[in-house]
């Protein structure tokens, strides 16, 4: 569903990111792990076209897109979540879901209007889908860290992707709400959505994901099955044996 081929990302002198190839397929969840700094976010904004390649190419299904717009490619069926929160506080679950239909082509948006029909199922099926039914009148503000990253799973969704990106959704969350998040990233994988996750829990990337794709310094250190990836002594050496 989505491919980066032999992708390099240079700012100034610096190269961020080298000769990168990455894939996920349908119904396909894609690990991507590595230190801190070794490219794994700037992977995700290259793949969401938050940033532009400046070598390589990129795939969306059978079409390029490498100077396709972030915009472009999420009306294309991309999606995807940020590393820091990207809520609107002031508004409530249920505005925020629909701020995020709406940005994926559907209806205007009014804060003010309560959402009717319709409107009201479709959000209230996203929160139920993220463990939050109930919820569509509760402040943004006033959730707690793990049901606002549920929230922005559910705004992700609203564009019913093909393939979905996440950057460590689980970041600051407590164990318990890590355990949800996982189930509930598991289920989307499962209808057949194609997920790449940047995460650093690694039992959550061990015991989720299909493959695992290794970063150091911005090159593509090693990529296969979780149990290829943990026994791989290149791996060990720059990552596991600190990760672990």
């Amino acid at each position: 569903m989505i491919e980066a081929q032999a992708v390099g990302w240079r700012v100034g002198g610096a190269q961020i990111l080298d000769d990168v190839s990455v894939s996920v397929g349908p119904g396909e969840l894609l690990g991507i792990i590595g230190p801190n700094g070794a490219g794994k976010s700037s992977l995700v904004d290259i793949l969401s076209g938050v940033r532009r390649a400046t070598t390589g190419r990129i795939a969306l299904g059978d079409k390029d897109v490498t100077n396709k717009s972030a915009t472009r490619r999420a009306r294309m069926g991309l999606a995807r979540s940020f590393q820091t929160s990207a809520l609107f506080d002031g508004l409530t679950a249920g505005e925020n879901v629909r701020l995020a239909i709406q940005a994926a082509g559907e209806r205007p948006f009014t804060p003010f209007r309560r959402a009717e029909g319709d409107d009201a199922e479709r959000i209230d099926g996203l929160l139920a889908r993220v463990r939050m039914p109930g919820r569509a009148d509760t402040l943004a503000s006033d959730l707690s860290h793990g049901d606002r990253r549920k929230l922005e799973l559910a705004m992700a969704l609203a564009s019913d992707p093909s393939v979905l990106l996440l950057d460590e959704p689980m970041a600051g969350v407590s164990a318990e709400d890590v355990d949800g998040l996982t189930e509930i990233i598991g289920e989307v994988r499962d209808v057949g959505v194609a997920v790449a996750m940047v995460e650093h829990h690694m039992h959550v990337v061990l015991g989720l994901a299909d493959r695992v794709a290794v970063l150091h310094h911005g090159q593509l250190l090693a990529t296969g099955s979780p149990d290829e990836v943990t026994a791989d002594d290149r791996v060990q050496q720059a990552y596991l044996g600190e990760a672990l």
